[in-house]
């Protein structure tokens, strides 16, 4: 019968940072620990318990609990060989660890094997955000951060500072380094260069590996990149152009129509596109062009549906250009006429339609079937007019996609713009919302944390949700013009940190510092 090994733990707990130690016979597992900073320094837990899950079914089937870390958990018979598994950690401290004096992990999925073998896990205080072990070799703001289909985290592009213009960001110095991002390590290493560096630009995993790179602002006031590159390992390989140079794009993969839609553009006139446009994912090449959208969207937010077909473009629309806030792609039946792909605005029954920017978006699973998208605050009006928002917004997936309908949802506890946000586990769903700023400007009212704010994603009505909680975050600087990815164990990284410079003698700027953190959610 095999125990799970937990001698080493009381290691971790006095500050190692991954653990492989002592010698394994036939009967035991071990638990490979990769910590967030406030566990690596805490002394050893009062209290350790596990659990184990079926990956297939989400049963139950192992839970025990050790007084301390110095021995081992026995009750593995119930394991079956060559089956699918995922192990929960759960480690009560004394005070002063973590806020609620608990920290959490769950693995990605494991096969239970004959022979000994080795459980990788990361492990943080229960729904806070802890620096992670190692931060990145290259300090970048306003770069892309994606998560491959092996697991580790892609950072690619950006900028070490940011010139802050009446009417434009000024970038130097691309970065053409490319970093991941290693769960099972916990930090950053180096793995090759970009064929052309970009700030902003758009990347999507690709489900066969690797992650594709579209557009995005070279060095100038702004110059704007069409060309499209695909990063697989430690290699990027150009993939041809975009149909045209796509400044401040975004782009979402549709797996049911095999494509990547890109979309959004620059501030200059004749940049001035409405259009969308797909990448083949499996020809490896931009195919559709000319998808015509009914409004230009300059740094849009595209969030797919969970039908795999179906991509809503949200906000970045200029209140005087008009057009809908929110329209649909549509790459399935269905579309009016019966020709797709197809776009349709997504109507808004009582709200107001006069364009909205620097807002954030992300759709959360039902677990009956469909799922909601989620839009949080943003700015609308433009010049002295303009003002950030406190609405969440939503749309409910429609089995017919002309049915979607855009709702008002909720308020936050005060206005947020050009934050990031994406669906976190939890006792239910939370969207986690970061940074940001509470005012149009982009150089004071920053907000230095972050929400969690619980969500129905099998409704979609009128219910003030209100916040869950308020985490700060461990950054020496501002979290703007930063990134965030969910990883495979449910964990979030969040990629960033700036300091802005106002020193009177030239135009606000913002430096990055470098900085990497990791949020692990609470188990469910």
């Amino acid at each position: 019968m095999k125990t799970i090994l937990l001698s080493s733990l009381s290691t971790l707990w006095l500050g190692a940072a991954v653990l492989v130690s002592g010698c394994l016979s036939a009967d035991q597992i071990e638990l490979v620990i990769i910590s967030t900073e406030p566990i690596a320094g805490a002394p050893s837990p009062q209290t350790l318990r596990v659990r184990i899950f079926d990956a297939a079914t989400g049963e139950q089937v192992v839970a025990q609990t050790a007084d301390s870390a110095d021995g081992p958990l026995a009750g593995l018979n119930a394991l079956r060989e060559g089956a699918a598994y995922v192990l929960a950690l759960e480690a009560l401290f004394g005070a002063g660890t973590c806020a609620d004096d608990r920290a959490v992990g769950i693995s990605t999925p494991f096969i239970h094997q004959r022979e000994s073998y080795a459980i990788p896990i990361q492990v943080g205080c229960a729904d806070e955000f802890g620096r992670t072990l190692s931060q990145p070799n290259v300090a970048r703001l306003a770069a892309g951060l994606e998560t491959a289909a092996d697991g580790t985290a892609v950072l690619a592009g950006g900028v070490p500072r940011v010139e802050l213009r009446a009417d434009a960001f000024l970038v130097a110095d691309v970065v053409e380094v490319i970093e991941r991002y290693d769960p099972l390590a916990g930090g950053f290493t180096e793995s090759g260069t970009m064929v052309t560096g970009r700030a902003f630009p758009a990347l999507q995993a690709v489900p066969e590996g690797g992650v594709a790179v579209f557009g995005g602002v070279l060095e100038g006031v702004p110059q704007c990149e069409a060309t499209i590159e695909l990063i697989v390992g430690s290699a990027s390989t150009a993939k041809g152009s975009l149909s045209q140079r796509r400044c401040f794009p975004d782009a979402a993969l549709l797996p049911n129509a095999a494509r990547i839609v890109v979309g959004g553009s620059a501030v200059p006139p004749a940049l001035r596109a409405t259009d969308f446009e797909a990448y083949d994912v499996e020809a490896e090449q931009q195919t559709d062009s000319g998808i015509e959208g009914l409004v230009f969207r300059e740094a849009p937010r595209f969030v797919a549906l969970g039908n795999g077909e179906t991509m809503l473009a949200i906000g970045s629309v200029d209140p005087e250009a008009g057009g809908p806030v929110v329209e649909a792609v549509h790459f399935g039946g269905g579309c009016p006429g019966g020709k797709a792909p197809c776009t349709f605005p997504i109507p808004a029954p009582g709200l107001d339609q006069r364009g909205l920017t620097s807002t954030a978006a992300a759709y959360a699973e039902c677990p009956t079937g469909g799922g909601t998208v989620y839009v949080t605050g943003g700015i609308t009006g433009g010049g002295d007019g303009s003002r950030t928002l406190d609405q969440i917004l939503c749309v409910r997936e429609e089995e017919n996609v002309m049915d979607l309908r855009l709702v008002q949802a909720g308020t936050l506890p005060e206005p947020r713009a050009r934050h990031e946000m994406v669906v976190v586990r939890g006792p239910s769903p939370r969207l986690l919302i970061v940074g940001g700023g509470q005012t149009p400007s982009i150089t004071n009212n920053l907000l230095e944390d972050a929400l969690l704010v619980p969500i129905d994603p099998c409704a979609c009505v009128e219910s003030s949700p209100q916040v869950l909680e308020r985490i700060p975050l461990p950054f020496t600087g501002s979290a703007v013009l930063h990134q965030l990815a969910p990883l495979p164990d449910g964990s979030v990284l969040l990629v960033g940190g700036a300091r802005i410079f106002t020193d009177g003698e030239g135009p606000p700027r913002y430096e990055a510092l470098g900085e990497a953190a990791l949020f692990v959610p609470e188990i469910q």
